[in-house]
């Protein structure tokens, strides 16, 4: 009772702030068990597919390379999702990196969550704790230092659940020039470190990059934005983005 009274009064706030900018049609690759819609008209085979924190879920990841033939590049940097994605049969098109999200390049400390058999590592001490587990210490980059070491020079769709580090993430890749078509990330202000303004200011950066809301779930941590000016064609790059942009 008292999980839905919560969610009910999230619900009611994020409604006065009136988020979603567009009614779009979506579809939901991998399902219910995805959980991340996209715009359908805005992909091709050859679109340029980044999905971060796989956790013990690649749902979405499958659904996206079943129905529009996509390669998806995965990325978990944490040792029970390496793991656990090493003992998965995957496709080819899925292809895994061991490696997180950050606004920096290096490494990052990581702790485990409180209930066993979760995968979800964060880099928030406070609620993340499980005492027979210690801290990692696992590699990130800079989205713009992933991109270059793929030979990327757009990505088409980016998937973030990354358990906090959103906050630290999304600013530095927004400024890094680098186009970004769609946007789907789970913004975790219900961390005991981040509030609820925190998650709408990081809201508005998103929009103030010139993206639009296009999707907010019912539990009211996962949305969706757009770039209104993208380009759908494969050789679309960032000069040609910017200057589209710009007009």
């Amino acid at each position: 009772m008292l999980k839905q009274i919560k969610q009910a009064i999230r619900t009611a706030r994020l409604r006065r702030q009136q988020l979603q900018d567009l009614n779009a049609t979506t579809c939901l690759p991998g399902g219910e068990r995805g959980g991340w819609p996209v715009l359908p008209e805005l992909l091709h085979r050859d679109a340029v597919v980044y999905s971060f924190g796989v956790g013990d879920n690649i749902a979405w990841d499958l659904g996206m390379i079943e129905q529009f033939g996509v390669t998806v590049h995965a990325f978990d940097p944490t040792p029970e999702s390496v793991a656990w994605f090493e003992a998965q049969d995957t496709p080819p098109a899925l292809q895994f990196h061991a490696c997180g999200l950050s606004h920096r390049d290096g490494l990052l400390e990581f702790y485990p969550p409180k209930k066993p058999g979760r995968m979800h590592y964060s880099q928030d001490r406070q609620k993340f704790t499980r005492s027979s587990h210690q801290k990692v210490s696992c590699p990130v980059r800079r989205l713009a230092t992933i991109a270059a070491e793929l030979g990327h020079t757009r990505i088409d769709v980016l998937k973030l659940d990354i358990e906090g580090s959103e906050f630290d993430a999304i600013p530095e890749l927004l400024g890094a020039g680098l186009p970004i078509g769609q946007l789907l990330v789970e913004i975790h202000y219900n961390h005991p470190t981040r509030s609820f303004q925190e998650g709408m200011q990081l809201i508005q950066r998103i929009k103030q990059a010139g993206m639009q809301c296009f999707f907010v779930s019912p539990r009211g941590y996962e949305f969706g934005f757009v770039h209104p000016a993208w380009n759908v064609s494969p050789t679309c790059d960032s000069a040609a983005f910017q200057a589209q942009d710009a007009a």
